[in-house]
């Protein structure tokens, strides 16, 4: 038996939600979509949101809607997946990357506090593998603030939401994230002006006059599937924080560090190791397949000096992740169990 480090959970009820749609007929941009939309921002709490075709579109979009262009600047953490960065890109802003916190992977304040110019026009702020970043902290530096909700749907800071503090969040739901639509994503805001620009940059036909715009829509099978997932999505949370606990209880007999924060929901379980490269080994000959969270820095793919990144460096070269999603059976979790005992013990 061979665990994936990830794989999508999907029941027949999702099958069989995408069936219908498929057979009414009405499978573009339709019905399905406006719901879905619906759905997400009330469970987040937002006035409003637009699904699309990808996270990394929707954090296009949610660039765009702020009016950010060439000459400005985003801050976002080096560690994380590299098409953050390349939304940025896309809209002719310079990105500027900042370290993470000693504690934990998401973005430090302080750090992010160092790199804001007077052309900073926005904060990326992932949560990343589903703990919340330091919310308080960012939100006092003054520049607006798009969360990154990726890999932390569900999650919360201080009671609330994650996706609710910022002004304006995004959330990705491809194959094997926390909720599934194959590909998909979707930004959402509180803002009436925000949400007004963000479905005017999405409107790219039938219009008087010619605007910039974006073919980047979700359909209405795609949509029909995440509205089911999101009526499981408690149930994900559940489980996902199940199996962490398991884990937690095997990395603290083995005198290893296995606090977590609040409000987490275990997108990846982390453990550090000083030979990642080793431990993935070692798992994968077990039949257990692990990974190390962040393919590259992104201060590496700009050949910036790592004294600038000396968490994220450190991340790098200890975190790897082993598998934990909803789908996995317990004779999975108790192989993933019993190969983590024997790595780590010995």
């Amino acid at each position: 038996m061979e665990i994936p480090h990830s794989r999508p959970t999907i029941n027949e009820e999702d099958i069989s939600c995408v069936v219908s749609n498929l057979k009414s007929g009405k499978i573009a941009t339709g019905g399905e979509v406006r719901i879905f939309e619906k759905e997400m921002s009330g469970y987040i709490g937002a006035l409003g949101g637009v699904a699309v075709n990808s996270g990394t579109n929707a954090l296009f979009l949610a660039l765009k809607a702020l009016g950010i262009k060439n000459g400005d600047e985003v801050v976002l953490p080096s560690y994380v997946c590299a098409s953050v960065m390349s939304a940025v890109n896309n809209t002719g802003a310079k990105p500027v990357l900042a370290d993470i916190e000693s504690q934990g992977y998401n973005i430090c304040p302080k750090s992010a506090a160092k790199k804001i110019t007077s052309r900073a026009k926005a904060i990326i702020v992932p949560h990343m593998f589903g703990a919340p970043a330091n919310l308080e902290g960012l939100l006092n530096l003054g520049v607006p603030i798009i969360e990154d909700c990726a890999q932390s749907l569900g999650g919360e800071y201080k009671g609330r939401k994650l996706g609710n503090f910022g002004v304006l969040s995004i959330f990705s739901f491809y194959a094997t994230k926390v909720l599934t639509t194959g590909h998909g994503g979707m930004v959402l805001t509180d803002s009436k002006e925000l949400l007004e620009a963000l479905e005017d940059l999405t409107r790219y036909d039938c219009r008087p006059e010619y605007r910039e715009s974006y073919n980047y829509s979700m359909s209405d099978f795609q949509a029909a599937l995440g509205r089911s997932q999101l009526r499981r999505l408690g149930q994900f949370i559940e489980k996902r924080r199940q199996i962490a606990a398991r884990y937690g209880k095997i990395l603290a007999d083995c005198g290893q560090n296995a606090s977590r924060c609040d409000g987490e929901i275990f997108f990846r379980y982390i453990i550090e190791t000083d030979s990642p490269d080793k431990f993935i080994e070692k798992m994968g000959g077990f039949g257990v397949a692990c990974a190390k969270p962040v393919f590259m820095p992104l201060h590496n793919y700009l050949g910036l000096d790592e004294g600038d990144f000396l968490n994220t460096v450190s991340a790098q070269k200890k975190a790897v992740s082993v598998p934990i999603y909803p789908s996995m059976s317990e004779e999975e979790i108790q192989k993933v169990e019993g190969s983590l005992k024997i790595v780590l013990g010995g």
